[in-house]
C-alpha cells in the first residue's frame, strides 16, 4: 500500500504572532491543507500532533488540538518529538489499513515563550549536564569535534548559513532572510565559541499540516502527486559523555532505513534534492555526512534558506521543510526550483542536548 501526500499547509513563519493564538495558527494551516487535499475534516479517519508541553505551556498540550484541526471524538496520536516522527507515525497508522487518510500536525508559538534558552535547558540531565550556562554550549562542543575530525572550516560553516539566508531573500515565508557575507557570520556576537548568533536559527511562530492518504485517494483528491517512499527515525547515544560529538550517528541510522525503504543504494546519485536541519549551520554540515551526501550536493541543500533563514519552529521545524519538499516536487511557485528534481530528501533533528533523528523520502509522480 502506498502512501501519498494529499495536501499541505503553513502558516507562517512569524518572529512574532501576537494577533493569532496557536490554535489560530493551526486553524489556518489547517484548512489550507484540507483546501490542497480538496477533502473536508469529515472525511479524515484521524490524526497525529507533534508538539511538546513545555513549549506548548499546558501540561497534556494535545488535549487542546483536536477543534482546530476538526478532529473531536476522533483518534489522536501525539508524539513529543519532530514533525517527521509524526510523519513515520502517520505513515504506519496508514499501512495498517484501519486508516485511508491522517493529518500530521505541529506548531511553535515561540513568541510566548520568555525564557526559551532555559527551556531547552530542561532537557539536559538535571545532575550532569544542566551546568548553569547557555544550553548552545553543546553545539560550541559539537561544531569543535566536528571541524577536528572532518575537511570542513568554519569557514565553511559560515558559507553555509550566508548562503541560506542569502538564498532565501525572494522567499516571503522567510522572516530571518539577510544579505549577509562570511565576516558577517563569524565576527557575529558568540554564543558558545566557536558558535556566533548568525551560526543558529531564531526562534519563529508558525503551523504546519500535512494530510496523508493511501493511493487509492489520490485520483480524486491530490492536485500532483507526492509519495512517501521511505521513511526512518533512530536515536544516538543519550548518555552525552559517552558519544562521538563529530558525528550524528542518529542521521546515519535514520537514514539507512528510509534508504533500504526507498530503494536508494547511492544517495549522492538518486536524491535530487535535499532539506536538511539546519539549526546550527555545522549541523547541517554534519548531518549531510551522515546522509552519504557530499560538498557537491551544496547547492541543492536548503534551496529555500532553511531554518537559518525560516526560523527554529522547536516540534514543527521539520515540517516547514516538509512542506518545502513538497512544493518543490510538485513544481508549484514561489520556491527555488531545482530542475528536474522528483526525488527528495526531508531530514529533522529534535535539537539539543538530543541526537535523535528523522529522514522521509518524497518522490514526485515522474520518477
Amino acid at each position: 500500500m502506498g502512501v501519498v501526500v494529499l495536501g499541505v499547509g503553513y502558516c507562517g513563519s512569524f518572529p512574532t504572532s501576537s494577533g493569532l493564538s496557536y490554535r489560530e495558527l493551526i486553524a489556518r494551516a489547517a484548512s489550507m491543507a484540507y483546501q490542497d487535499a480538496g477533502i473536508n475534516p469529515e472525511q479524515i479517519d484521524g490524526a497525529v500532533t507533534v508538539e511538546e508541553d513545555f513549549i506548548s505551556g499546558y501540561s497534556i498540550a494535545d488535549e487542546y488540538t483536536p477543534d482546530q484541526i476538526g478532529m473531536v471524538r476522533k483518534p489522536i496520536y501525539t508524539v513529543p518529538g519532530d514533525f517527521l516522527q509524526g510523519i513515520g507515525s502517520a505513515v504506519m497508522q496508514i499501512k495498517t489499513g484501519r486508516f485511508k487518510t491522517v493529518v500530521v500536525a505541529s506548531f511553535s508559538k515561540a513568541s510566548n515563550v520568555l525564557t526559551k534558552d532555559e527551556v531547552v535547558g530542561f532537557a539536559y540531565d538535571p545532575i550532569f549536564n544542566r551546568l548553569g550556562v547557555t544550553p548552545h554550549y553543546l553545539a560550541g562542543i559539537e561544531m569543535q569535534h566536528f571541524l577536528s575530525g572532518s575537511s570542513f572550516t568554519a569557514v565553511d560553516v559560515a558559507e553555509f548559513s550566508a548562503k541560506s539566508r542569502n538564498s532565501a531573500l525572494c522567499n516571503p515565508l522567510a522572516p530571518y532572510a539577510s544579505r549577509v557575507n562570511v565576516s558577517d557570520v563569524l565576527g557575529a556576537r558568540s554564543v558558545a565559541s566557536p558558535v556566533t548568533e548568525l551560526m543558529m536559527a531564531r526562534p519563529a511562530d508558525a503551523a504546519v499540516v500535512v494530510v496523508l492518504g493511501t493511493d487509492d485517494e489520490v485520483m480524486d483528491t491530490a492536485r500532483k502527486p507526492v509519495y512517501v517512499t521511505g521513511t526512518g527515525w533512530a536515536s544516538g547515544n543519550s548518555i552525552i559523555e559517552r558519544r562521538d560529538h563529530g558525528i550524528s550517528a542518529g542521521t546515519a541510522l535514520a537514514a539507512k532505513m528510509a534508504y533500504a525503504e526507498a530503494n536508494i543504494e547511492n544517495p549522492e546519485a538518486e536524491i535530487d534534492v535535499a532539506y536538511v536541519c539546519d539549526i546550527y549551520a555545522h549541523r547541517a554540515l554534519m548531518h549531510m555526512e551522515a546522509l552519504g551526501l557530499s560538498c557537491d550536493m551544496l547547492p541543492f541543500v536548503n534551496p529555500d534558506g532553511g531554518a537559518q533563514a525560516g526560523g527554529d519552529l522547536f516540534e514543527a521545524t521539520s515540517g516547514a521543510r516538509f512542506f518545502d519538499a513538497v512544493r518543490q516536487l510538485r513544481g508549484e511557485a514561489g520556491v527555488h526550483q531545482i530542475e528536474g528534481a522528483e526525488r527528495a530528501l526531508v531530514h529533522g533533528w529534535r535539537g539539543v542536548p538530543t541526537d535523535t533523528c528523522a529522514v522521509v523520502i518524497l518522490e514526485g509522480e515522474g520518477r
